[in-house]
């Protein structure tokens, strides 16, 4: 998008009393040159005004060298789907980054004092029970629990009509009907302990918004859940001090 058009987008809302502004492309770093530009000009025309972008983990390795310059432009937070930290479902998913690839991005954008907002589809076919619980304590290890929303602790794969994963070598071991009125195959999970810990995640996810519980206190109850299910007891705190809560969308579901 010529960087004028998208200039003059950001002008009509700063007009309008816009403070921050959020680029939502995944591709915003496919031409880091032209990104750049348009964030330099961005912090030019208006120097207060704080933006977010979104990026993928395999773009913040690849021009990890740009993050200091955006933290000076202005950029507040950067969104990227991490996805899993199981390295199987991240190759099933063709993501292009791995588990370890992760912890990479979270020292790039810590270095650059960028905040990360990491997105999920914590629940695949080939996520086990104990690839939640590590993405769960992941999670907590690193003190991110501010930074990923419960409900993304919920998030299930949707396989559209098109999808490649419809015809996954193995997808008789676990693809349903399709769900003409929801755009989206139905599946089950060969585990039969991940669909009913999915189903009990997502309601304690919904109680917890329906009266605005802590995110912490969340977090917890699923992890709580996760070991219940896996017949293991909670393992006890580690002293990992959270990190700061970030600044965020106001729009938890965002992926």
């Amino acid at each position: 998008m010529p960087a004028e058009v998208v200039l003059a987008d950001i002008a009509q809302q700063v007009e309008a009393g816009a403070r921050h502004i959020t680029f939502g492309d995944p591709d915003f770093l496919n031409g880091p040159k032209h990104a750049l530009r348009l964030a330099c000009e961005l912090h030019t025309r208006w120097p207060d005004l704080t933006f977010d972008f979104t990026t993928k983990v395999e773009h913040i390795l690849q021009h990890r060298a740009l993050f200091p310059q955006f933290a000076a432009l202005g950029c507040a937070f950067v969104v990227s789907a991490i996805e899993s930290v199981s390295d199987c479902a991240l190759e099933r998913l063709q993501k292009g980054h791995t588990a370890a690839d992760i912890d990479t991005a979270l020292a790039i954008l810590d270095s650059a004092r960028i905040a990360l907002q990491p997105t999920l589809v914590a629940f695949t076919p080939w996520t086990t029970l104990e690839d939640y619980i590590a993405q769960i304590e992941f999670i907590r290890e690193r003190g991110l629990i501010h930074h990923v929303p419960p409900v993304q602790l919920s998030i299930r794969l949707l396989v559209p009509p098109g999808s490649p994963l419809a015809h996954a070598p193995d997808a008789a071991e676990w693809l349903g009907e399709l769900s003409a009125e929801n755009f989206t195959y139905r599946w089950t999970h060969p585990d039969p302990r991940m669909d009913r810990l999915y189903t009990k995640a997502t309601a304690r996810v919904a109680e917890a918004e329906a009266c605005g519980e802590p995110a912490e206190i969340t977090f917890e109850s699923i992890r709580a859940l996760a070991y219940a299910t896996a017949g293991r007891p909670v393992p006890p705190h580690l002293n990992v001090p959270l990190r700061p809560a970030p600044p965020r969308l106001t729009e938890n579901w965002f992926c």
